[in-house]
């Protein structure tokens, strides 16, 4: 196990930095110079590092040093994603370099699970056969889903995107694709994407998407947050208003009843309908427009979803203390008409507004995180892999 954990802060010290020292490596994992010395050599003769020539002649005499990287041809990883409407994909090697990327349009909704496995199959197939490089296999596969999950990561509990319930898509998909495939909540995963960051290092935060649905990631204590029973947050069904608006998920008075898309489409318009298809973001965009504009139903529309996005926050940080959020989605393009009413609903809701300054990071690109997210899930899979086996390689010699 110590051998397991030495190597795994080397490698963390590379997912950091991108490229480092031998030198660099020991002050930073704390690591003798000739342990961390001895480790770079095993990483490097496992292909899982590589060298890279120092260009510091200027600087100083001789032959130029070699510093070292994470080897990006050591293994690849693909990030899929499965959404209301779209099935999308990316491919990243062992580096976190991506390789490739697509997204496909496609109606899920009353289709079973032998059909979503047949797709990610043939989507993922596509992405390597996009690949300059002589195609090979995936080492690694991490499918994200709008909806619940099973806390095995076998698969899907039930989705927006699907009629279906109790979905396999693990077993099937690794038999399909020859690699190990694990299935998560897409807001539950996203706190990953932070997981080598280094203004993120130590940090407790939440990761809060606000557009179709209303959901929750938690890092805490170095680890994302993993249900027993399910892998999702489900943050937005907690309840903001007891017997009040309908929400997607059946129940009465959700946060998302009042903060998603089409909760706030459906109060800004007055049409009390669940619309049976994704709002736009184009549809938004010009929502978020005209409450700027002073329309008074827009802008109560807004202010309302803050509100409930406030108070739910509150409830949180009553429970766990108070933490920064990583605001992203529709909600993020529309912080400056959130703001006041989620800083006002914390400051209502939690013990002496506790939380109430709490900083919102934002983060407009989704699907970006989504994938960076599935990829350092995946990545970080291998790297214990990997020092596992390299460690049980050296006692056994």
């Amino acid at each position: 196990m110590v051998r397991v954990h030495n190597r795994l802060a080397v490698l963390d010290h590379l997912r950091r930095v991108g490229v480092t020292t031998r030198k660099l490596v020991s002050e930073a994992t704390g690591l003798s110079v000739s342990a961390s010395s001895a480790i770079s050599g095993a990483l490097l003769r496992g292909g899982l590092l590589s060298e890279v020539e120092e260009d510091d002649r200027s600087t100083r005499r001789g032959r130029p040093g070699k510093s070292l990287a994470i080897c990006g041809r050591a293994a690849r990883v693909a990030a899929l994603k499965i959404a209301v409407g779209e099935v999308s994909g990316r491919i990243s090697d062992y580096a976190g370099r991506p390789l490739t990327e697509m997204r496909r349009g496609v109606d899920l909704s009353g289709r079973d699970g032998g059909f979503i496995v047949d797709l990610l199959a043939d989507l993922a197939k596509e992405l390597t056969g996009r690949l300059a490089e002589e195609p090979r296999a995936l080492d690694k596969v991490v499918v994200a889903v709008q909806g619940k999950t099973f806390s095995d990561l076998s698969g899907i509990v039930w989705s927006p995107a699907l009629k279906h319930r109790h979905i396999e898509i693990a077993a099937p998909l690794s038999a399909r694709l020859g690699a190990e495939v694990s299935v998560l909540n897409d807001c539950s995963l996203m706190p990953e994407a932070f997981r080598w960051r280094p203004d993120f290092t130590g940090l407790d935060f939440a990761t809060l998407f606000v557009g179709f649905g209303v959901g929750m990631g938690l890092r805490l204590n170095g680890a994302t947050f993993q249900g027993k029973h399910s892998s999702a947050v489900e943050f937005g069904h907690i309840n903001h208003m007891p017997g009040g608006a309908l929400c997607r998920c059946g129940n009465q008075g959700c946060v998302e009843a009042y903060a998603s898309d089409y909760a706030i489409w459906r109060s800004a318009t007055g049409n009390g309908d669940i619309p049976a298809h994704r709002i736009g973001d184009e549809a938004m965009q010009r929502l978020a427009d005209a409450a700027r504009a002073g329309d008074p139903a827009a802008r109560s529309a807004f202010e309302a979803a803050g509100n409930a996005i406030g108070y739910g926050l509150g409830r949180v940080f009553t429970m766990i203390d108070p933490l920064p959020i990583v605001m992203t989605g529709s909600g993020a393009q529309a912080i400056d008409l959130l703001e006041a009413s989620i800083r006002q609903g914390i400051r209502e809701s939690a013990v002496d507004g506790l939380g109430s300054d709490t900083p919102l990071i934002l983060e407009e690109d989704t699907d970006a995180l989504v994938f960076d997210a599935g990829t350092a899930y995946a990545l970080a899979a291998l790297d214990q892999e990997f020092a596992r086996s390299a460690a049980e390689a050296t006692e056994a010699a």
